[in-house]
């Protein structure tokens, strides 16, 4: 066959490929596998041969068609942009405009500005000096009394505890989002580390609490880049922001004082530097978190309404040693391990002893019972739950609408009471009251995941992974989405990726390590187990389990032995990461039935967190028509029909 027949079959397998997926715009359940359904050859032939063409998996030569039709739809202006979303089969319009300003670079709205500008841009005339003057004349009044406003508000505003020291430049970005660097300790003591540390998220969190911030990377994401020697235009694409706000922190006596530059991240070009200085009182350290927030936003043109300046206004303790109790907890739950979890514990207590009217030392409690008790197996796990619905109670007490109360109160009700109900109706409340851009939802993308709603976890996972590109664990979560929706060949694909990005990230170690055992890449699975080994001390009942299954394949039959000894007296000893569960899936892997219903029930009857997988746990699908699983099933009252046919 000559090179122009070749091209010719190319070419037709293209067009034929791009009428099949035009034809299926309004479906939003259209995707890969009916693409090679209609197409009529398999999923591997029609990815490998598509790529190959066009270095494109098969899910983005879709999606790009999509979007492509859309821009077409909003230059001709006929429908919302939620319209045009839902027609060219996109579920939700959030994840369309994530999709739409990451192929374009802008938003599906300003694509319809701009085609109206270019529509009704003027000719040249003849200029009307009376109406020349008349608008310069109301030019300087504006101007007048814009810098009246910025007076008043005290942006630039010289004072005691305020003072810049450049003014600020204009930005010419569109897009709100902001990296905030940990803070340097420049006050000569080390041990004061935990302050600097906590005055950086204290900053996080008052900026991201503004309504109009597209993205503020979180405190446990830019902490990753503490004396980090990356450049300001790396760091801006690495975690795709505009912004990027760092400086030094010094504490002398009772005398504080920050030092901070916002720079454009891409340009590394500074726009604006100031100083905050005050006394280490309560008052006056939460008056200049506020303060920094507020500067901040209005150099990046953002759009202050009475809501963010009454959020600026709450002081949560008055008793500045509360707060310094409150400063080391976090900064030792900062740190994301068993022991630094143990040491945080009694500094939120002693926190809430000189203030109980604190409600942030109740919510870091919560938090540490909730994650030692789902992931470290620190504590049994009903104890754990039991320990962090007190804190959460108490929370409770004094602000019933805390966001970050609702979420962790929700995520144990999913977690540990298996409350399906409660989640979902907390899922499509908080949507009607706040909406998708106003709510991070990581914390429920496991939830959408377990209960087959693939495409919402498939949509809120993007937009997470485009908000913190440094979380590993999401793309990890994400391939086995991919594994769910598309194609094994695709997941592989995109875990193989991101594998030299998060070679130290233990979350993303361990879920590698099992999705590519189940996406029988064994050597992959193990060399990611063997790096999480050696790296992290901690042995989960999860890790146990991924032991069992290295042994088995290479016939090391003492291994295994170990491995599910161990396994059992985690079981015997009460300890969370669930066990028995992981005991059922060794027998999953080695095929004996019995055993696996066996130590299911057992899971069950221990009520333990990885039984919310009882759906979608790959290992179980030869077992979902079996009367024993169907029973466990309606018994935990999963919202949606299980899955009686095996993926």
């Amino acid at each position: 066959m000559d090179n122009s027949d070749s091209k010719s079959q190319d070419d037709f397998f293209l067009l034929k490929l791009t009428e099949i997926i035009r034809s299926n715009f309004d479906n939003e359940q259209f995707g890969v596998k009916e693409a090679a359904r209609i197409y009529g050859v398999s999923r591997s032939h029609l990815h490998r041969r598509l790529k190959k063409l066009t270095g494109k998996s098969v899910s983005q030569f879709i999606r790009e068609l999509r979007l492509e039709k859309s821009m077409e739809l909003l230059q001709k202006d006929m429908a919302t942009v939620s319209e045009i979303a839902y027609s060219v089969g996109f579920h939700s319009p959030t994840y369309f405009n994530t999709c739409f300003k990451e192929y374009y670079g802008f938003t599906p709205g300003e694509a319809k500005i701009r085609e109206h500008l270019e529509q009704q841009r003027p000719t040249a005339k003849k200029t009307d000096t009376p109406k020349l003057l008349m608008t310069i004349v109301l030019g300087i009044l504006f101007l007048i009394s814009l810098i009246g406003y910025f007076q008043y508000r005290g942006i630039w505003a010289k004072s005691v505890n305020s003072t810049p020291t450049t003014s600020p430049l204009p930005s010419s970005h569109s897009s709100k989002s902001i990296l905030v660097l940990p803070l340097k300790n420049w006050s000569g003591d080390p041990k004061l580390e935990y302050i600097s540390d906590g005055m950086t998220d204290a900053v996080i969190s008052r900026i991201s609490e503004i309504r109009e911030m597209d993205r503020v990377v979180p405190f446990t994401s830019s902490l990753q880049f503490k004396n980090s020697e990356i450049n300001m235009p790396e760091l801006a694409k690495k975690l795709n922001v505009f912004y990027i706000l760092e400086g030094n922190f010094q504490k002398h006596g009772s005398q504080f004082k920050i030092n901070l530059r916002l720079n454009d991240g891409p340009l590394n070009k500074l726009l604006w530097s100031g100083s905050y200085s005050g006394e280490w009182k309560a008052n006056e350290i939460f008056e200049i978190q506020s303060k920094v927030a507020e500067n901040v936003a209005t150099i990046m043109n953002v759009k202050l309404t009475d809501k963010d300046y009454d959020a600026f206004k709450g002081i949560p303790t008055k008793n500045e040693e509360a707060y310094n109790y409150y400063l080391l907890a976090q900064y030792q739950n900062n740190k994301y391990n068993q022991t630094s979890f143990k040491n945080a514990i009694p500094l939120y207590e002693k926190a809430l002893d000189l203030d109980s009217t604190f409600i942030d030392p109740y919510l870091g409690l919560a938090d540490i019972y909730v994650t030692g008790g789902a992931v470290w197996g620190m504590y049994g796990e009903q104890e754990a739950w039991k320990n962090a619905k007190y804190y959460l109670e108490k929370a409770a007490l004094i602000d019933v609408d805390n966001m970050q109360l609702s979420d962790q109160l929700h995520i144990g009700k999913f977690y540990f009471d298996w409350n399906f109900e409660a989640v979902e109706h907390y899922v499509d409340d908080t949507y009607a009251r706040i909406g998708a851009d106003n709510w991070n939802e990581n914390l429920f993308v496991d939830y959408y995941l377990k209960t087959g709603k693939y495409s919402y976890a498939l949509s809120e996972l993007n937009k997470l992974i485009l908000e913190d590109p440094s979380y590993g664990w999401l793309f990890a979560i994400r391939a086995s989405v991919i594994f769910f929706v598309s194609s094994t060949e695709e997941a592989i694909e995109e875990l193989r990726q991101y594998d030299p990005l998060f070679m130290d990230d233990m979350f993303y170690l361990r879920e590698a390590a099992k999705w590519y055992y189940y996406f029988g890449e064994y050597t992959a699975s193990k060399e990611k187990l063997g790096q999480l080994m050696n790296i992290f001390a901690d042995r989960p009942p999860i890790v146990v389990w991924l032991n069992a299954l290295h042994y088995e394949m290479a016939n090391n039959l003492e291994g295994v032995q170990e491995s599910l000894t161990t396994l059992q007296k985690q079981f015997r000893d009460g300890s969370s990461g669930s066990p028995a569960w992981f005991m059922a899936l060794y027998y999953c892997h080695i095929q004996n039935r019995q055993e696996v219903f066996n130590w299911l029930q057992k899971s069950y009857d221990n009520h333990e967190v990885e039984m919310t997988w009882l759906r979608a746990e790959p290992l179980l699908a030869p077992y979902r028509q079996d009367p024993r699983y169907l029973n466990l099933y309606y018994k935990m009252k999963f919202p949606v029909p299980p899955l009686t046919i095996p993926d």
